[in-house]
């Protein structure tokens, strides 16, 4: 069972569809309050589900005076204000922009009927804008990171702590959440993207604050920046946000890349796997001869392990990447091997494959990591070998 936004090119309305797992209807919560439980709080939003001209719409319950469930939800979550007009919703990312996105479901787990109002577990919402369909936040982990600002509102400095606080106040009180939430959530983000832009963390107040006051209070780091082609020309304050996220998200990678290269080459004894060649740095070159190879690439895996590691001369790491020379496992043991694509392709070409070919074979166990949690590993080299093959 969930709530829908159905559509209609323009407002469309909020209904409740699906059959409940424990057999419930929609018709069963006819002029019912819903309260929703959204993770340790439960929300009288005082709406209800009415039977108009055979429609199962979703009504405010009198007096009147507060807002519709898709916006009690989201100011609950600390989510930007979703709108419900379809004509008015922005595209591309981040599909949580202030007035730019639609809550499309909500989605319930377990229902309960009482005498006067139904409780509904909402395990996850979806949210969609122009060109992005669904994009749905699990409720459990969305209010786990709620419950940590609350936690960590003394971290914040004390105009920020106190919004934390009545915002925390507010949701626990049990509802309905009225209009006040969202002009404190407006507000919130105004001061973090303030706060943010003094301790050098990117964000817009247009978007959601949640990453960025996890960031503030250390609990995780900045997401991964969005690239720049998937946001809208005309979204310049997001794209300038993600533009200086790129820069912090550069530093951070290379401190992890200088570590993953130490890591290597301590590992492989800066020795060349392939062809045993010893390059380390010295008083005469500061640079190793050795470089740190990944086996799958980090910009599409994000592993900066040992184990996806290898250490690879200048030509080796050439002809590794490329795909010419293949590192196999075997019945517990790695070989070289020469492509055989590639190596019917260069012997026409005229190319110096006797220089590759002579490192073909068993690669001695003395070149290998001592540890043997950091030898290559044999899932990553069969992945890449694959990789290679399409």
């Amino acid at each position: 069972m969930r709530i829908s936004k159905q559509s209609s090119g323009g407002r469309g309305e909020y209904e409740i569809a699906e059959t409940a797992p424990n057999g419930l209807t929609p018709q069963d919560l006819f002029d019912k309050d819903l309260h929703l439980k959204l993770g340790d709080s439960v929300i009288n939003t005082r709406v209800h589900l009415s039977n108009s001209q055979g429609k199962r719409r979703l009504r405010l319950s009198p007096p009147a005076n507060h807002p519709h469930v898709h916006t009690q939800v989201a100011n609950a979550l600390m989510m930007p204000a979703p709108i419900r007009d379809e004509l008015e919703v922005l595209g591309g990312q981040p599909v949580l922009q202030h007035k730019g996105y639609i809550l499309k479901h909500i989605n319930f787990g377990e229902v309960q009927l009482h005498a006067n109002y139904v409780l509904a577990e909402v395990i996850s919402v979806d949210s969609a804008n122009r060109s992005v369909e669904a994009d749905r936040i699990s409720l459990p982990e969305r209010t786990n990171m709620v419950t940590k600002i609350w936690r960590n509102s003394r971290n914040f400095p004390p105009s920020i702590g106190d919004l934390i606080r009545s915002h925390e106040d507010q949701v626990k009180a049990g509802g309905p959440l009225n209009k006040g939430l969202t002009d404190l959530n407006t507000e919130l983000r105004g001061m973090i993207q303030a706060y943010s832009a003094e301790i050098g963390i990117a964000y817009s107040d247009s978007t959601d604050v949640v990453p960025a006051m996890l960031s503030i209070i250390g609990n995780v780091e900045t997401d991964m920046p969005l690239p720049l082609d998937q946001i809208e020309p005309e979204r310049l304050e997001i794209r300038k946000r993600e533009v200086k996220k790129w820069q912090q998200y550069v530093a951070r990678r290379g401190a992890a890349s200088a570590k993953f290269r130490e890591d290597i080459r301590k590992a492989y004894n800066s020795t060349c796997v392939m062809c045993g060649a010893r390059f380390p740095a010295t008083s005469v070159n500061s640079n190793p001869g050795v470089d740190a190879a990944h086996i799958l690439p980090w910009a599409d895996y994000d592993l900066d392990k040992v184990y996806n590691g290898l250490a690879l001369c200048k030509l080796h790491h050439w002809a590794f990447d490329e795909g010419l020379l293949l590192v196999t496992h075997r019945a517990g043991e790695y070989f070289i091997e020469l492509n055989a694509e590639a190596e019917d392709t260069l012997l026409s070409s005229g190319s110096s494959i006797d220089v590759l070919k002579k490192v073909v074979g068993k690669i001695p166990i003395s070149r290998l990591p001592l540890d043997q949690r950091d030898r290559p590993h044999p899932d990553l080299l069969q992945q890449f070998c694959d990789e290679i093959e399409q």
